[in-house]
């Protein structure tokens, strides 16, 4: 079969992908679109049609992108790094504890209207979604890869308070801001009925409010491969259709009729989980399928698959830099190709007989061993996007996903009647034992993620970009064999060459970096976290709940199961929630406050912790034969790698340093000494600020 849309929307997200990250002017971009076009349709005939239709999506891609980018995002990326006086209606806002992210559309000033603005605010902050505000703000300069990221999500800037807002009108009927308010007012009536880290899931299940979540329950779902079922997806939609649909069927409307039903069930939906790209994709395949259910035609999931990608990159073509978008099609692009192969060779090589007699004789049999063929094809294609995007990749993950599938509908069913009826105070009962329900299957899949991920090879933390690298090329050249139908020696031949190069890389890159060190710094630069032998160390308070939460999960993932040193500036500050929530998740042995010594020296496996004097402003870290230094002010200091006060990292001559951002919210920064530079004071305008700092 010709898959025309599936594959242009390939060609359509390479094009684009490609072009924003290698930073390509967009005219030059668009001149060889147009040239694509032009060649594509002056040899169509000659042509076949996969080519054709790769060839005319790849130079359409290059044209709209340039276009798009300078109708909407151009304009907004002149007012970067400066103050604005920004006046806007306030969308949404999302609680992180000590501190919100509130939303604004730009209306009247500066700004272009309609730009979307994110803005990092205090969480006592009174503003919330419907209010007009007036307020002076200072826009972020993001990287390229931190602006392709925002732009993503539809954010044209990123910006940090400069003043107080002033409320200048409301506009509570606007339905953005409607549907972001049952978003909040749904997850508050499942917390309030079902209270404990149950609601917390259940409420992320049910309206995507997955800020809820304890980072250490977050970071078994992570390990035991069930972190998906925390953000509202494709699946979340399929089984609210699937609802709905039942519900129809029970006063016994006919098929069509509920075809039709189930169009606007879908719509409604996505609306109300704010149309997030993985929801936005499953619900225009969703259409398309039950369009051709009221045509009485059939439809082909991976064409469906490619016109929903191609309908969302029209929309914004920098949606293919986002992580869940990623993660949806692909996953939805391998259990579409591969998983009925997967389980008939399966069933032919355990049962010894073909899939359909493997249903008939034994059903049950065959349904776990679709739903764990399900699991693997969708792990494997999008295991490089796991690596990628969270460092780890989860080992675990087919048989959790397995034993968690049958609660997963009951979970979702229950969340989602509990915070529609919760609207209802004649049905709180009706409310509460929905909730009730939906509670007791949340806490079988706790269990489950828990169980699972404690398990010393739960997960393996995956890294190196040369290993996603390979891992993509392996899936891709696995595919292509496979469609080929190469023979058995030619597949064992590639999988050899896999190996050698995959080998071959990781020892070069041994050889070019050496023994290596990683540290932590948190979003705000105020605190940084470091694990040598097992031993962990925390330096500074962090400026949030949730900064500690991310510090605690990089120790857990590095083998640390207690901090042995927690180092503040004040001494009051170890009675603060965020300290709470540190030691919550890891126990410290050992904490104080520089104003209330002076100066210590401790020893950790590898490492040395120092500072002198009297409310000491800077805390020096010896390892590796380096010496970082953490300031709690702009004083330069003699390092080797500087972290000061504003979360800036400045790193002196001799010194090779990788920072990425992509973990735990934090600047993961990767040491080591490449000459035999002496310790120096660095001159603050002699230093260089590494990629991707704040």
């Amino acid at each position: 079969m010709n898959r025309a849309f599936h594959t242009g929307a390939i060609a359509w997200a390479c094009a684009a992908f490609l072009s924003v990250s290698f930073g390509a002017d967009p005219r030059a971009a668009a001149a060889v679109g147009a040239f694509m076009l032009l060649a594509a349709i002056a040899v169509r005939k000659r042509l076949p049609l996969w080519l054709c239709a790769a060839t005319v999506a790849f130079g359409l891609s290059l044209v709209w992108l340039a276009l798009h980018s300078s109708l909407t995002f151009s304009a907004a990326a002149r007012f970067e790094g400066v103050s604005v006086d920004l006046r806007g209606l306030v969308i949404e806002r999302v609680e992180y504890g000590d501190y919100a992210r509130l939303t604004l559309i730009a209306e009247d000033g500066p700004l272009p209207s309609g730009i979307r603005v994110s803005v990092g605010a205090p969480g006592a902050l009174d503003v919330s979604p419907g209010d007009v505000v007036e307020w002076e703000l200072i826009t972020d300069r993001p990287d390229a890869a931190s602006r392709a990221k925002l732009y993503a999500d539809a954010i044209g800037l990123e910006a940090s308070m400069a003043g107080a807002p002033r409320l200048v009108g409301k506009r509570p009927n606007d339905w953005r801001v409607l549907f972001a308010r049952y978003r909040d007012a749904a997850a508050s009536h499942i917390t309030r009925y079902l209270t404990g880290p149950e609601g917390g899931v259940l409420a992320a299940m049910a309206t995507g409010r997955s800020e809820l979540i304890a980072a250490d329950l977050r970071a078994d779902y992570a390990r035991s491969g069930l972190s998906h079922l925390l953000a509202v997806s494709g699946l979340h939609l399929t089984v609210f259709a699937g609802l709905f649909d039942a519900l129809l069927s029970i006063v016994r409307c006919g098929r069509r009729m509920r075809a039709a039903a189930g169009l606007t069930a879908v719509l409604l939906f996505m609306l109300m989980t704010g149309c997030t790209l993985s929801v936005v994709r499953a619900a225009v395949m969703a259409v398309i399928c039950r369009t051709a259910l009221l045509l009485g035609r059939d439809s082909d999931t991976l064409n469906s698959l490619g016109f929903a990608l191609i309908v969302i990159l029209l929309q914004n073509p920098y949606a293919i830099f986002s992580t869940g978008l990623q993660l949806s099609y692909l996953a939805t692009m391998g259990i579409a190709a591969c998983a009925d192969p997967a389980c008939a060779w399966c069933a032919r090589w355990i049962w010894r007989m073909d899939a359909r007699s493997l249903r008939r004789l034994h059903p049950f049999g065959y349904a776990a061993l679709l739903a764990f063929s399900t699991s693997v094809c969708a792990g494997v294609f999008t295991a490089p996007v796991l690596c990628f995007a969270f460092g780890q990749l989860s080992l675990v993950a087919p048989v959790a996903n397995v034993l968690a599938a049958p609660f997963v509908t009951p979970a979702l069913a229950g969340g989602l009647l509990c915070g529609l009826l919760g609207f209802i105070p004649p049905l709180d009962v009706v409310a509460r034992a929905c909730a009730l329900a939906g509670g007791a299957s949340i806490r079988v899949i706790n269990t489950i993620a828990s169980w699972w991920g404690a398990l010393p090879f739960a997960s393996v933390p995956v890294r190196a970009g040369l290993v996603t690298l390979w891992m993509g090329a392996c899936i891709l050249g696995g595919a292509l064999l496979a469609a080929n139908r190469a023979p058995y020696a030619v597949r064992i031949y590639a999988a050899s060459l896999a190996v050698v190069a995959l080998l071959s890389g990781m020892l070069a890159h041994a050889i070019a970096w050496g023994p290596t060190m990683e540290l932590a710094v948190s979003q705000s630069g105020t605190s940084v976290a470091l694990a040598c032998g097992g031993q962990g160390a925390v330096i500074g308070e962090p400026e949030s709940v949730s900064d500690a939460q991310n510090l605690a999960a990089f120790l857990k993932d590095s083998g640390v199961k207690r901090i042995s040193l927690y180092a503040v500036r004040e001494d009051g500050a170890l009675f603060s929630n965020r300290t709470h929530a540190l030691s919550k998740i890891l126990p410290v042995d050992t904490a104080f406050g520089l104003d209330r010594t002076h100066g210590f020296a401790a020893e950790l496996p590898g490492a040395r912790i120092s500072a002198e004097g009297k409310d000491a402003e800077s805390i020096s870290i010896e390892m590796g034969g380096l010496r970082i230094v953490k300031t709690f002010d702009q004083i330069p200091a003699a390092a080797d790698v500087l972290i000061n006060a504003r979360g800036q990292i400045v790193v002196a001559p001799g010194v090779m340093l990788k920072t990425t951002a992509r973990y735990y919210n934090c600047e993961i920064l990767t040491l080591r000494r490449t000459g035999a530079a002496a310790l120096d004071v660095i001159p603050h305008a002699a230093a260089r600020l590494t990629e991707g700092t704040p």
